[in-house]
This record gives structure tokens, sequence and C-alpha cells, in this order.
């Protein structure tokens, strides 16, 4: 039996009702206006029918627009050629603005998109006629990418802690021509470049988060010292650029004033799961009964309308809302969104609603894979299966694997679990989401993930 891939990342432009939805190697981009899909890189498949579009080597199609008349009629206005997709995991994205003059002196704006994946290839895509501009190869896989603030480097962090500055457009001499900015002695988890283009901000395994300048990372600013675990997300607020927000393995998150290295205030989202909700109308959370730090924030977004943060934590079927308190300048807990299967990852339209991509499972293969809460003043309301803005993703959804791998990747960063020295670069990827065809390679990772899930335990 088939089951379809859920979506490991979504990305949402900041000015722009663009989304992009990642499932293994390829991605779709949706209109988060009216959910219409945009453009693919690779054939739908209804889920009701099995009826497919084909895009084997297509070109792109400008004169056919997406048709929203029928459930089982879509045809998204650009089709990316097959050639031109990844053929691995697409690990990490970046979207950039680009705003030029044309001869009329006029300002034009044309959107990019950078996308890195498993085998260390970097993908530049223009996203106004979904054509791929560049693509060339890096040292190391990358966990992170940013463009600067000109458009014209793309930064990038990889598994082995150096962050390297590309060009935009690589000459043609020389498809790998990269600058080393900064290295870490651990692995870099992610990584964050200022608005103001002055400083770049990384974090790692081993508990650091560095404020480096930017583009001379070798001049240290700052550190943000303060976490016991690992530090996997960094998140600067768009209300105040000043500000950072950093969670990883900790049972809280942290409020920075990154320049001087400050911590504002620590919010212990363990305990707000454990005591604030109700799930299945019954008073119970989940946690890992052998890790007394057992919870791991996966995912930080934030939307600059509501001024509100929501957090995914992993195999929590739920989303923390946090608030911010203008007048304190501190963050407090809003509310939590119960939800049916644990989500893997969420984004903020630019009107305020909240998208979340579920971990469908082989036993959830009934469910949906993308939900939406529309936001209505200070409230969220979770919009209906066949809502206009669901409807399309949801039936023709991503594509089919005879197993679901194991997608919570971020809790081995615990030392106590996987020595990352130990795994050799160059080996199979465990995590890869693809499986298609490969019988044994899908055994290997239902084997990998069975050892890898924690025991839920109820709270009394």
């Amino acid at each position: 039996m088939a089951y379809r891939l859920p979506f490991t990342k979504l990305l949402h432009h900041p000015t722009k009702n663009l989304l992009i939805l990642v499932f293994g190697s390829h991605f779709h981009a949706l209109d988060t206006s009216t959910g219409a899909l945009i453009s693919t890189t690779r054939s739908l498949v209804s889920s009701s029918n099995n009826d497919s579009i084909d895009n084997n080597n297509t070109t792109v199609v400008n004169n056919t627009e997406t048709d929203n008349s029928s459930s089982n009629s879509i045809h998204p206005k650009y089709i990316i050629p097959s050639t031109d997709a990844h053929l691995a995991t697409i690990r990490t994205l970046a979207f950039y603005d680009r705003v030029y003059f044309n001869t009329s002196s006029s300002s034009i704006s044309s959107t990019l998109l950078a996308t890195s994946d498993e085998n260390k290839i970097l993908k530049i895509w223009n996203c106004d006629e979904w054509k791929l501009r560049n693509t060339r190869p890096v040292q190391k896989r990358v966990v992170s990418i940013a463009f600067n603030k000109d458009g014209s480097q793309i930064v990038i962090a990889d598994k082995f802690g150096d962050v390297y500055s590309h060009p935009l457009d690589p000459p043609e001499d020389k498809q790998n021509a990269s600058t080393l900015l900064l290295g870490h002695v651990s692995m870099v988890t992610d990584m964050v470049i200022t608005p103001n283009n002055k400083y770049v901000i990384t974090c790692d395994r081993d508990e650091h988060i560095r404020v480096s300048r930017f583009p001379k990372g070798y001049n240290i600013e700052s550190y943000c010292l303060g976490h016991k675990q690992f530090v996997s997300k960094i998140h600067i607020l768009p209300w105040a650029n000043d500000l950072l927000i950093s969670a990883g393995g900790d049972d809280f998150i942290a409020l920075w004033d990154y320049v001087p290295g400050k911590l504002l205030q620590t919010l212990n989202i363990k305990e707000i799961i454990e005591t604030k909700e109700t799930y299945n109308d019954e008073e119970e959370t989940y946690v890992d009964s052998e890790d007394s730090n057992s919870i791991v924030i996966t995912s930080i977004t934030s939307s600059p309308i509501s001024k509100h943060i929501a957090l995914t934590i992993e195999k929590f079927p739920g989303i923390v809302i946090l608030d911010w308190n203008e007048t304190e300048k501190q963050i407090q807990y809003l509310q939590t969104l119960n939800l049916s299967i644990d989500p893997l990852d969420l984004a903020y339209d630019i009107d305020g609603n909240l998208w979340v991509s579920n971990y469908v499972k082989e036993e959830q293969s009934n469910e949906s894979l993308i939900t939406v809460f529309k936001k209505n003043d200070n409230e969220y309301e979770k919009v209906p299966e066949d809502h206009s803005l669901v409807k399309q993703i949801n039936e023709y959804g991503s594509t089919t694997v005879e197993i679901i791998p194991d997608l919570y990747i971020t809790s081995q960063l615990r030392k106590n679990l996987v020595d990352w020295r130990e795994q050799d670069d160059d080996d199979d990827d465990a995590q890869s989401l693809e499986g298609e065809g490969n019988n044994n390679t899908s055994k290997q990772k239902k084997s990998q993930g069975s050892k890898r899930n924690k025991k839920r335990v109820k709270i009394e």
C-alpha cells in the first residue's frame, strides 16, 4: 500500500501570498490567498481517484491558469521541468526579493528561492517564472541558508560547523567559488543574518549562540550563553529586530538582546504543555519518561500582524501560541491549538493565518497533510477540510511511499543519543525521505526509526 509523504518544510514569503511546501526532493508553490497551486516539480496525483498530471520534461506553461472549478481539475501555471528538480531530500531553503530599476527608472521586484539537498547541491530559482537560475555543488551538507541584504551573496551553514559565502551566480570557470566566513567546533544547527546586514548569528549542538560581524565573521561580537542542551532554532522578531528567540532541547525558549549577549527572559514550554491544555477530553500530555529535558522545540515562526509566536514540539499534538507583551517587552503564553495529529512544521502567511504540516503516518492515512488556522482578532479558527485554502493541496498532496520514514530528527542532537562526529558525510542519508522503489532503504529507515522513537507516557 502506498502512503502520502508528509510535507517536511514550510516556508512563507514575508510580503507575498507564496508558500513553499517541501516533500522529499520536490516542492510545491502555493498561493495562500486562494489555496491554488502555482508551481510544482512533480506530477500531481489525486488522493481520491489517483488521477495524475504528468510534468516529465515539460517546459514552463505561461498561458495555463489554475482552474479551481473542480476538485479534480488542477493546472499549476508553472510546471518546472523534472530535469531541474533535486535528486535528494531538500533540507533547507530561503527566500530573497531583488529590487532593481528598469530603463524608465521604475522599480521591479524579483523573488528568488534557494534550496539545498542531501547530495550537497545548492539551487537558485527565479520565482517569477519558476525557472532554475543556477545550480552548484557545495562542500558539505547545508543546514541553513540566508541571503545578504543586497542579494549578491548566499550564506550557508553546514553540518560540520562552517559558514560559507557564495556569489549569487557562480563564475563559469569555478562552480564552487565560496569564501569561509566562520567556523564552530561543533555542528551548526541554525543561522540567521540580521536585517541590518551587520551580524550573522549561529547556534550549535554545544549550547552556544554566537553573534559574529558580517561579513568578517572572525570578529565575534558576543555569545548568548544560557542553554544547557543543544540549540536547534533561532529566530529574530520581525517587530523588534534587536531581539532573538532561541530554542532546542531545553524545557524553555529564551529571549535575547543579542548584540550584548544579554538574556532577557526564559519561558518554560514544558510546563505549559504539561499543565495548560486538555487533549481528547482527557488531561494528558506526552513527555519522554527517560529524559528530564524531554521536549524538543522543532519550529519557531512569528507573525508581524498579530505579534504572535508559534512553536511546534516533537511528538506533541498541538501548536503553542505565544503573545508579545509590548509594555513589558516580554513573551507570554496565549493558548494551545489542539491537533489530532503531530505537526512537523508551520508558517504564518501575510494575513496572520497559520499553516501547519501534519505528520501523517500509515495508521493516519485519512488525515489531512495541511491544516490552516485562520486568524480572527485574537482567536484562531481551524478551516474545514473542504475549504478552498486547503482543498487542492490536501487532495493532490505530495508523493507516495511504501513506508513513512521517521521524520523526527531534531532530538538526535542530544549528545547521549548520537555522536555526529562518527557520522560519515559520504554515507547514504539514513533520513532520506524518498525511498521510492527502494525496499532495502525503506526497511533500513523503518528499523532506524523504531530505535529512535521515544516512549510516550501519560501525565496524571
